[in-house]
C-alpha cells in the first residue's frame, strides 16, 4: 500500500504517469514516416504511358484561356455555329461504353467529331488545335473543346477519356 502510494507522489510530482521519452523515439518515428510516404509514392505514381503526355503535370492540363482561334474549315470541320468536341483517336470507337460517353458528351448540345489517323484531316487539326503528342510519338488519344467563337478551349491528351465523359460534359457546358 505504501509503494502505491509513493508512486502516486511521484507522479504527481513530475506530472506524468509515463517515464520521460527517449530522445529518438520522435526522430525514429519521423524516419520511418518519411520512409512509408516514399514507399506509397513509389508504389502508386507511375511513370507516363506511351499513351500520356511526356510531361505528366500537364496531362490534364489542357484549359486554355487564350487557346488559337480556328478557322470557320479546318480539314472539312466546320467551327463557330455551336461548341465542338474533337476527338482524336487512333481507331473508330465502337461499343456500348463509347455510345453511353458519345451521348453524355453531347447532351448539351455540343458537337462530336471523331478524328483518326486515317483521315486526311488528322495532321492539320492536331497542328490547328495544338494537342500535344504522347510518349510514343504517335497521333495522339484525346480531345479538344473548341467554342462557338472557334477558339480552342480546352486540349489535352486522354487515353481514358472513357472514363471522364463527366470531364467533357463540364467543360463543354462551361463553354457554351
Amino acid at each position: 500500500m505504501q509503494a502505491a502510494a509513493e508512486e502516486s507522489d511521484r507522479s504527481a510530482k513530475s506530472g506524468s504517469l509515463f517515464p520521460p521519452m527517449r530522445w529518438w523515439v520522435p526522430a525514429a518515428s519521423a524516419a520511418l514516416l518519411v520512409l512509408f510516404l516514399i514507399a506509397v509514392v513509389a508504389i502508386l505514381v507511375r511513370p507516363p504511358g506511351p499513351l500520356d503526355d511526356p510531361r505528366p503535370a500537364f496531362q490534364r492540363d489542357g484549359l486554355l484561356r487564350d487557346g488559337p482561334v480556328l478557322d470557320a474549315d479546318v480539314a472539312g470541320v466546320r467551327f463557330g455555329e455551336r461548341t465542338v468536341i474533337v476527338l482524336f483517336e487512333r481507331e473508330e470507337p465502337e461499343g456500348r461504353t463509347w455510345d453511353q460517353w458519345s451521348a453524355d458528351v453531347t447532351s448539351g448540345g455540343a458537337a462530336l467529331v471523331v478524328v483518326t489517323p486515317v483521315q486526311v484531316a488528322h495532321g492539320s487539326l492536331v497542328d490547328a488545335i495544338g494537342m500535344p503528342a504522347p510518349v510514343d510519338g504517335g497521333p495522339p488519344i484525346g480531345y479538344a473543346v473548341v467554342d462557338s467563337s472557334r477558339q480552342v478551349r480546352y486540349a489535352t491528351i486522354d487515353p481514358q477519356y472513357l472514363k471522364n465523359a463527366f470531364e467533357v460534359d463540364v467543360i463543354s457546358g462551361a463553354v457554351e
